[in-house]
């Protein structure tokens, strides 16, 4: 078993609290001491304890703040159980003193609030991880792209002859307003605007300019390629 971190702990202490308090008051008062009652009294216990679970299950593999934000949500139905079970198991023990009350509703009323929150915490878990990896996914479909964004910009401020800068500002332009979603599909076209845009860098850094407003339309045509492909593989 996992050693527990400082806010399991502190949140465990908590728990033991009003789990202390909890028992002292129900026990202090009066209440018939029947089925009902212990029935309602250890599912109170039970949802007091399953927020270490729900608390690890939410934020103990989240590394980034998103993660942790998006852990919200499964530790809200974390506290929404227990408010609901209490207010379940408070209304059970003014029930419990009711003669004939029957015991056995007592015991599907809380296996019904257990089950449904168990459900909304792996539903709500099963959501984050999702998002997280459509972010993820998508984080890494535009990584090409947004790479030669950047080199093409970077680009321009490599050279001093004017002409070739002007094209080179008109080159990081259309890299600027092209689709940065890349996929499968279209591998192939972008490894070749790949290939045409590091023959573009090693011309102007070699200060080749002839040759790199050559590859400048060079480029651009195997830009265009990747775009029309792009928008063509949406269809």
């Amino acid at each position: 078993m996992d050693k527990l971190n400082k806010r399991q702990k502190q949140l465990l202490l908590i728990l033991i609290i009003l789990a202390v308090i909890f028992s002292a008051v129900v026990f202090l008062i009066p209440f018939p001491k029947g089925g009902t009652f212990f029935i309602a009294y250890f599912s109170e216990l039970i949802a007091l304890a399953a927020q270490i679970p729900i608390f690890k299950l939410a934020f103990d593999n989240a590394e980034e703040l998103r993660s942790k934000v998006l852990g919200f949500p499964v530790f809200r139905v974390g506290y929404l159980y227990l408010g609901v079970q209490t207010i379940a198991t408070l209304l059970l023990f003014v029930l419990g003193c009711l003669p004939g009350f029957p015991v056995w509703l007592s015991a599907v009323i809380c296996l019904l609030i257990l089950g449904a929150s168990g459900i909304c915490s792996i539903t709500a878990d099963i959501s984050r991880t999702e998002v997280e990896s459509i972010e993820v996914a998508a984080k890494r479909d535009t990584s090409f792209m947004l790479s030669l964004r950047t080199r093409s910009e970077n680009l321009i401020h490599r050279t001093e002859d004017a002409d070739l800068k002007k094209k080179l500002e008109k080159l990081a332009e259309k890299f600027r307003y092209s689709d940065p979603v890349s996929s499968p599909e279209i591998s192939e076209t972008e490894d070749l605007l790949s290939k045409a845009f590091s023959r573009l860098e090693a011309a102007v850094n070699g200060n080749d300019t002839t040759l790199a407003e050559s590859l400048c339309r060079e480029v651009s045509i195997a830009l265009d390629d990747r775009n029309t492909a792009c928008k063509n593989n949406k269809h």
